[in-house]
């Protein structure tokens, strides 16, 4: 791997050599993660990134994690092609918070194949903050934030219009996978209205062509897949839509928007021995609505800014039957939760050095269980205060905030039913200039989030993990204590930033294996049987994450860019002194960019070479979800490392008065066969194959 890395470099820097020495700059990204002022995220204190449209649909997939996984920090925990949630700095799940416009998402997360209940290319930006961002946002954000920006409404002069918008088509081999979206920005005057909609129907997913495991094959575990080539059971279709409305003048601006979502969603998953055939895990049907009515209205010095949405989510699965026959008959589970949240800002003007927002929130939850016993019935409400101050000096930009939170859970027809919880967080951080080129940034925070109602009341049979899934009642609220020191140099043709951070968490939650076994019914059995499957519960223990951070993007002249970023993560059970359960393994990315110029009307004729390499990784121990697969004939849990070349080309097209973007772009180039540790299906499938996926948008 390192020889490779070093012809990369060596060629690259040849080429350069050869080329014109005229740079273009490296452009500043603008992040809103501070509500006092936008910043160039190169001076934050917190640890930013944001992709923007073009990034968003280079990447050519509906899978969030897939999208962000690119950042250094974030990975990936994946399900095939469609599921795949972002894990930052080793904590995912509830403990990363989805947010759409600023609010919180609800999509039950608490499953690990649960997947956000967004569709990307309705996204103008996507904004990630990695490390404990509480202070802001609240219980859920230890691990950081993911905030999903809808393209802003547009308004123009009185008696004036302006229409613009996007058509964007999308094909990808391995899977047959089809999409088509289009988004609309209109403005008459001080009105502004958009719209959006789109259509992701995809087949079965295809891992690299392999030898399986069958009766009589070896029984060494991990020297054979269960499955291979077309996986059955891995295709899903997603339709979403996206309206807003929106109106400014002298004293502010008032908006509202509607998004609508719904999937299918099949996911493989195996039978009992001896034969371990497919089957259905898990056939979905999953809908989300979301309303948002948001203000900003100008009170003399102060600006006022209320925000009240609602979302419905509703997911309905049936165990062993796929969706396409799912019926009301055959449905074992059905849930759907009715969110409020509210919030009201206050943003002051200046008093001293600082500038700052004082806000109240709260969010009543309703959970209904409509069909299956998997989770009870439960109430859950929470209110809270926060402060947030920021300073922006000659050289220096500090920021500091304090929050309450308080958590109510109501969980019905339960012994241990009622529990609250409450927590002070914090945070303090300040990035010092050193010069217009460097800059050095540091953040301690504390953070806290408290168990949710599946981690507290879970008891059935989870096909998501394929086990049998029980909660803990006795769950207390974790709280973390962490920092980070990151360097960061940017000149006109080179940005980077190397960061270290570490985070203490006390009575961290994790789900492991209990060492039992049950049967459909929960009956419990101290060993593995025919109809039985690995029992799983909530546990607590005290933990520690750390780890190094560098990314950077160069460009040696006007046609060649450079990009990487690596990861070195360690997550420990400083209890038992073992290693955390579902930690990423260390990796890293490096990618070649080379604009080849104009061909006619084809301009901006970009060639690129990217790369991933992944080192290997072990389950934690035997208590480790999908450790169960570490003593089976077939699969792994452990995973050996890899690496996954992949190509690609874009172009302008000048098209009549419109110029389309047309990309091309080979993922898993040499069709290697490899297993992802954060992969769900690793225990009993390959990765996803080569993939060719051609993409073309057109704006007008």
């Amino acid at each position: 791997m390192n020889k490779t890395l070093l012809s990369i470099f060596a060629a690259g820097a040849l080429l350069a050599d050869e080329l014109s020495s005229e740079h273009l700059m490296i452009e500043a990204i603008t992040v809103s993660a501070s509500p006092i002022h936008e910043h160039d995220a190169f001076d934050v204190p917190a640890q930013i990134d944001a992709l923007e449209r073009d990034d968003i649909i280079a990447k050519s997939t509906s899978s969030l994690g897939a999208i962000l996984e690119d950042i250094p920090g974030v990975n990936n925990l994946s399900t095939g092609s469609q599921a795949g949630k972002p894990v930052i700095r080793g904590m995912n799940g509830e403990r990363v918070k989805i947010l759409s416009n600023g609010n919180a998402t609800d999509f039950q997360t608490y499953g690990i194949r649960h997947i956000s209940n967004t569709e990307p290319f309705l996204a103008e930006r996507i904004e990630v903050i990695r490390g404990a961002q509480g202070v802001l946002y609240g219980s859920d954000a230890l691990g950081g934030v993911v905030n999903l920006l809808s393209p802003e409404l547009l308004y123009a002069k009185e008696g004036e219009s302006e229409v613009r918008g996007d058509v964007l088509g999308e094909y990808h081999t391995n899977n047959d996978e089809r999409f088509g979206g289009v988004k609309i920005q209109a403005a008459s005057g001080k009105l502004g209205v958009n719209a959006g909609f789109t259509k992701r129907k995809a087949g079965n997913l295809h891992t690299p062509t392999s030898d399986t495991w069958a009766l009589g094959s070896p029984t060494t575990p991990g020297t054979l897949p269960r499955f291979a080539g077309e996986l059955p059971y891995t295709d899903f279709e997603t339709t979403s839509v996206l309206a807003a409305i929106g109106y400014t003048d002298d004293w502010g601006n008032v908006s509202l928007q509607h998004t609508y979502w719904q999937s299918y969603q099949n996911y493989l998953g195996h039978g009992s021995a001896p034969s371990y055939n497919a089957v259905a895990s898990a056939g979905q049907d999953l809908s989300n609505n979301e309303t948002q009515l948001r203000g900003e209205f100008l009170a003399g010095e102060w600006i006022v800014k209320p925000t009240v949405s609602r979302t419905l989510n509703r997911r309905k699965a049936a165990t062993n039957v796929p969706y396409e026959s799912m019926n009301a008959s055959n449905i074992d589970l059905d849930i759907e939760v009715d969110r409020l949240d509210a919030k009201l800002a206050l943003v002051h003007p200046q008093i001293g050095i600082f500038d700052g927002e004082i806000g109240i929130e709260g969010y009543d939850k309703e959970q209904n269980v409509r069909a299956g016993h998997l989770v009870p019935d439960a109430d859950e409400t929470g209110q809270s205060i926060y402060l947030f101050e920021e300073a922006d000096l000659e050289r220096w930009v500090l920021q500091w905030g304090l929050r309450y939170d308080t958590r109510d859970i109501e969980a019905k027809e339960t012994a241990e039913g009622n529990r609250r919880f409450s927590a002070m967080g914090g945070s303090i951080g300040a990035t010092y200039k050193i010069d217009p080129r460097w800059n050095v940034a540091v953040n301690i925070s504390r953070g806290f989030r408290a168990p949710s109602i599946f981690e507290l009341y879970a008891d059935g049979v989870h096909g998501g993990v394929q086990a049998y899934q029980t909660g803990n009642p006795d769950l207390g609220e974790e709280t973390t204590l962490g920092g980070d020191l990151s360097l960061r140099y940017k000149d006109e043709t080179t940005k980077a930033s190397f960061t270290l951070y570490r985070t203490y968490i006390d009575d961290y939650i994790y789900l492991a294996n209990t060492g039992y076994y049950r049967n459909t019914a929960g009956v419990r059995f101290t060993s593995a049987g025919t109809g039985r499957m690995a029992e799983m519960t909530n546990r607590q223990t005290d933990a520690r994450m750390q780890g190094i951070e560098f990314a950077f993007e160069t460009r040696p002249c006007d046609a060649l860019r450079f990009d990487g970023a690596f990861e070195i993560i360690e997550g420990k059970d400083t209890a038992n002194d073992r290693d955390l359960t579902m930690m990423p393994a260390n990796n890293m990315r490096l990618g070649l960019h080379y604009n080849l110029g104009t061909f006619g009307n084809v301009k901006n004729n970009t060639a690129s070479v990217h790369l991933k390499a992944v080192d290997d990784q072990q389950a934690a121990g035997a208590h480790e979800p999908f450790a169960q697969y570490n003593t089976m004939p077939f699969g792994s849990a452990d995973t050996a490392g890899y690496v996954l070349w992949g190509i690609g080309y874009e172009s302008d097209v000048s098209m009549m008065d419109r110029t389309a973007r047309l990309g091309i772009r080979v993922d898993n180039l040499f069709d290697t066969e490899y297993r992802d540790f954060l992969d769900t299906y690793k225990g009993y499938a390959l990765g996803t194959g080569r993939n060719v996926s051609f993409s073309l948008r057109i704006p007008f």
